[in-house]
């Protein structure tokens, strides 16, 4: 199943399907819904920032195949955590917002997108405290 309960989140793993030379995109390891998959699609690409958009800052795109063209899906900026292979994104799923913690091993063929719905709302300061508990505790569970 794509969903695990890690720890009371839902983790999502998707599985490198194809490589080109500015993204890579994933699927999702299972493709049967199970209800709690939060609307993730099944396909998704991380992309090299090229620089030609308004993206600032982020060496990385995730774009959500949510359309039938790719030019044309959701894009966002992976933040770094500030832990090596973790970025976050927020993400507006059913008028709320959600925190997706995203695993991102270059050199692995997987990729793990953690869900966080109760998150928010967090004020600033907040935030990079339980944003750097969060990953902390992923990191000790993975051994990194």
């Amino acid at each position: 199943m794509p969903v695990s309960e890690n720890n009371h989140y839902p983790t999502i793993v998707y599985r490198l399907d194809e490589v080109k030379k500015t993204f890579r995109q994933y699927k999702r390891k299972d493709s049967h819904s199970t209800g709690k998959d939060y609307f993730l699609p099944e396909l998704l690409r991380i992309e090299k920032n090229n620089g030609y958009n308004t993206f600032s800052g982020f060496n990385h795109l995730l774009r959500l195949r949510d359309a039938s063209n790719w030019s044309v899906c959701t894009r966002h900026g992976l933040r770094p955590t500030g832990f090596h292979e973790f970025y976050f994104i927020a993400l507006f799923i059913n008028n709320a917002k959600i925190l997706c913690i995203v695993y991102y091993p270059k050199e692995d063929p997987s990729i793990e997108i953690s869900l966080f719905p109760k998150f928010y709302p967090c004020g600033k300061l907040e935030f990079e405290t339980k944003l750097k508990e969060l990953v902390q505790s992923m990191t000790h569970k993975k051994g990194i």
